[in-house]
């Protein structure tokens, strides 16, 4: 049995060789009509021709054949391009950017395929080789039953008016976008009744009522009754059959009895619904049945005597699909979601939670929407008593509470942000034990911010708040971030011809946790910095600019006293002056240039970009100076043209130095990249002497570390990505990474990726050591409709297999089962050791309805981990 891609694959693939003939028509009749003239004629008649008109009929033969020829290499190419999976994504998109594709976009229009998934229940994408010949949905039109006149048409007419008139041969009956079709209707003047009947079909914009029985239709009541009909909502899944139907239009209601739902296609039906009566009324939110039995195959599994259901996407109180799973942690985990509606702009769900191993949870969440621009969520999880965790005082429950909310007004100028996560203190496994969904971690700290910014097209301004909740045991984790209570910021950027200005300013106010080690430490920092850049030269591909920055600076600091140790002793800070004042300025020169040639077969395009930059700032101690934000920065192409050598504003490095670069691109015919390749390195006049810590070592190298970058289409689903920092002092690589992948229209996923960092990992005792991991991951469909899912990810450094991922799923049209077990590295920060755990768990979809998922796996049929989620770096513009 061939798969659903496959059979949409050769769907997609016949409506464009439709495309292909009408491209090639439309190029061959835009030749001269002369040119088929000659073609035409009868060779055998008699000619009258001089000597001169002949050898002017065989140029112009000769360049009709020309023509003629060109058109069909034309068609020939034409056909192969359009056969690349690309090209049909591309054309199936209803956004097209590119003004070349006008007369792609035209012939679209032309082949008239305005297929539309409905807004409930759609069809999904993948799956739209499962339904084919679904109606498209449309949207339904307003009018009135009682005065819109019902026309007919038909072959053959005979009768009376005020007595019975038969139609017969192609009957159709339309009253605005209804419509009913039937071989033959009889129409009774005296009581205003239709009787159709043959091989009937009612359409409506958004059903379709197939039948073979007499179809009833009575103008005055304005209703309809059909037996033993076939129901297809438009553009969806959805789909039923039905013994006896009534439709009243003119309440816009249907009852129906005996009814099979079912959202998988008639042919291949795994499941369905039965129900005795039902109601359903148009503009309520939901329908009602008695006697609701689901049925899988021939097999009854559950029955209802009444049931309520959705026909629109308003919300209804009721339980949700739950999720199951069990781990080697918690043990037997089940999740069962109540939904509440309590109002159109708010409600509240309650998930109990059963861990066999730990004891049940409770899950509360509150979404709002006070305003139309203004929504949130506040979610609190509740654990009150924990079987496999305690502190130390001997206490069991756990909690965490999670406050999302975002508001904008005067056309979203002005926002307001706020994100805050905290767990109880002390209970640094709470995520790795219970987990949440949403939480924003930053450096293994839980953030707690509020931001309010507004932004105008030349200027904007911000101010937040923000502080930080430790995931870490204090021996673990020295350093801590630093609360910002409050940070204003404000900047101003506009332009006067070739002179661009710029102003950004920021006031921080820096309160250090209140955790072991920081006694209330406070310090408070002002800075300035106004810039001006010209552009000197912009043509033909050639850019050159130059331009400076000023760096003001005020700092008010509390004594070093007040700080851990560890600053002194091991970073080297020896003082930090109460009140430092720090004026620095920069000045930069960069020129860019691009050159240009066609290769392959002249219709791909190859650039050479070579990019050269000079800056200078002069050197000033910053020793005396905290660090309250500011880190290093990690060396690449791009970062080898900043002036910046840190993140943040506590140190700003001397610089007299020069970056050259060079960027080589390869294009297709549409311009789009199929790979790029980067290199660039700085040469230092001076070398820089600011380091991050006191305690650093001053390198008195000139060169950078050399940096590459490679990222490349070659063919079509086949992508790689590459970097790599050299470093030329030592002779050695300091970092590089590598990523090929490989996705195929039928379903296939492959990607394997590698990446080294001297010292870019720590151990729990929080030492350097390398970074040295391997990544495997693969998508294979297997015969059957079976696919076969796995991720796994090896640390060479550690010799430790820290996420593998194993499924295997079985999918048909309208549902799919996947089995997942998955072995992961968890932190146990109370011991500071890594802990095995395994989940395994059963995923069973039913498509279009929902499913019943796997505790803590948010999607068990992908290549997501626990840990890691799929990524690919590969950067086009394509």
């Amino acid at each position: 049995m061939p798969s659903s891609r496959n059979r949409r694959t050769r769907q997609v693939r016949h409506h464009f060789n439709v495309s292909l003939l009408a491209t090639a028509l439309t190029a061959a009749l835009s030749l001269p009509a002369t040119a088929f003239a000659q073609a035409s004629e009868d060779s055998s008649a008699p000619s009258a021709l001089t000597g001169a008109s002949s050898i002017r009929e065989r140029g112009e033969d000769i360049v009709a054949q020309h023509r003629l020829t060109a058109v069909n290499q034309m068609a020939i190419q034409v056909s192969h391009l359009m056969q690349q999976p690309s090209s049909q994504r591309y054309l199936l998109n209803r956004h097209f950017s590119a003004a070349s594709t006008f007369p792609l976009r035209l012939l679209g229009r032309l082949a008239q395929n305005p297929w539309r998934a409905a807004p409930f229940m759609p069809v999904p994408d993948r799956d739209l080789a499962c339904y084919y010949g679904i109606p498209p949905y449309r949207e339904p039109m307003e009018y009135d039953v009682h005065t819109t006149p019902v026309n007919i048409a038909a072959d053959t007419v005979t009768g009376s008016m005020d007595q019975e008139v038969v139609y017969e041969g192609n009957v159709e009956l339309t009253q605005g976008d209804k419509l009913l079709r039937a071989d033959k209707a009889t129409y009774d003047g005296k009581l205003g009744q239709f009787v159709s009947t043959g091989s009937l079909v009612y359409q409506g914009p958004e059903y379709t009522i197939t039948t073979q029985d007499p179809i009833v239709s009575n103008l005055k009541t304005k209703k309809t009754t059909l037996q033993s009909a076939a129901v297809q909502m438009n553009g969806s899944v959805a789909r039923a059959n039905t013994q006896n139907m009534e439709i009243d239009n003119a309440n816009e209601s249907a009852q129906i009895e005996e009814l099979s739902f079912s959202t998988c296609p008639a042919n291949s039906e795994f499941w369905h619904i039965t129900a005795d009566d039902v109601d359903v009324v148009k503009g309520d939110a939901y329908g009602s049945a008695t006697n609701a039995t689901v049925w899988i195959k021939d097999i009854p599994v559950f029955y209802l005597p009444y049931v309520t259901f959705p026909i629109s996407n308003q919300r209804k109180s009721g339980l949700l699909y739950p999720s199951i799973s069990f781990d080697s942690d918690n043990g037997f985990d089940y999740a069962q979601p109540i939904y509440f509606n309590l109002a159109p702009n708010y409600d509240y769900t309650l998930t109990p939670r059963y861990m066999s191993k730990r004891g049940i949870n409770f899950n509360n969440e509150f979404r709002y929407m006070p305003l139309e621009n203004s929504e949130g969520k506040l979610t609190f999880d509740y654990l009150p008593y924990d079987n496999n965790w305690d502190l130390a005082n001997g206490s069991h429950d756990r909690w965490m509470i999670d406050w999302e909310h975002s508001s904008s007004f005067f056309n979203d100028d002005l926002t307001v942000d706020l994100d805050f996560q905290r767990v109880r203190p002390g209970d640094y496994d709470y995520l790795s034990d219970i987990g949440s969904e949403d939480a924003t971690i930053t450096d293994d700290h839980l953030v707690q911010s509020l931001r309010t910014a507004y932004n105008r097209p030349s200027y904007d301004m911000s101010i937040e708040v923000r502080t930080f909740q430790s995931l870490i045991p204090d021996e673990a984790s020295i350093i801590k971030p630093f609360s910002m209570l409050p940070q204003l910021t404000a900047s101003y950027y506009d332009t006067f011809g070739a002179a661009l200005i710029t102003v950004d300013s920021e006031i921080t106010q820096f309160v250090s946790p209140d955790e072991f080690g920081y006694d209330n430490f406070e310090a408070s920092r002002l800075h300035l910095e106004p810039g001006l850049s010209y552009q000197l030269y912009n043509s033909r591909g050639t850019s050159l600019t130059a331009g400076g920055k000023l760096f003001l600076t005020h700092y008010e600091q509390d004594n070093l006293s007040l700080l851990p140790e560890y600053y002194s002793q091991s970073l080297g800070f020896d003082n930090l002056d109460s009140s430092v004042d720090r004026a620095l300025y920069l000045l930069e020169a960069r020129g860019k240039t691009t050159l240009e040639r066609k290769v392959l077969d002249l219709r791909h395009t190859q650039t050479l970009e070579p990019e050269i930059a000079y800056r200078f700032i002069p050197y000033k101690d910053q020793n005396d100076i905290g660090l309250y934000d500011t880190t290093d920065r990690q060396t690449d192409y791009y970062s080898n043209f900043s002036y910046r050598h840190f993140t943040g504003y506590d140190r700003i490095a001397d610089v007299n130095e020069i970056t050259f670069g060079l960027t080589s691109r390869l294009l297709d015919p549409h311009d789009r990249e199929l790979m790029r390749f980067a290199i660039s390195q700085t040469y230092s006049f001076v070398p820089s002497r600011v380091t991050l810590n006191p305690n650093d070592d001053t390198s008195r190298y000139p060169r950078s570390p050399l940096s590459l970058s490679i990222d490349a289409n070659p063919a079509e689903g086949w992508t790689m990505h590459g970097g790599l920092s050299y470093t030329n002092e030592t002779n050695s690589i300091a970092a590089w990474n590598v990523m090929t992948e490989y996705v195929s229209a039928e379903g296939f996923k492959g990607q394997i990726s590698y990446r080294f960092a001297d010292e870019g990992n720590r151990t729990l005792e929080n030492a350097p050591i390398d970074l040295e991991q391997l990544g495997l991951q693969l998508e294979l469909p297997l015969p059957g409709n079976f696919s076969f899912i796995s991720a796994i990810y090896h640390d060479f450094e550690q010799n430790d297999d820290i996420d593998k991922k194993f499924a295997l799923r079985y999918e048909e049209c309208c549902w799919a089962i996947t089995f997942l077990v998955e072995d992961y590295n968890k932190t146990d920060w109370e011991d500071l050791d890594r802990v095995k755990e395994r989940r395994v768990g059963i995923q069973f979809e039913f498509k279009g309805l929902g499913a019943v998922n796997v505790t803590g796996s948010k999607e068990p049929a992908s290549t997501d981990t626990v840990l890691l989620d799929h990524f690919n770096p590969t950067n086009l513009n394509n």
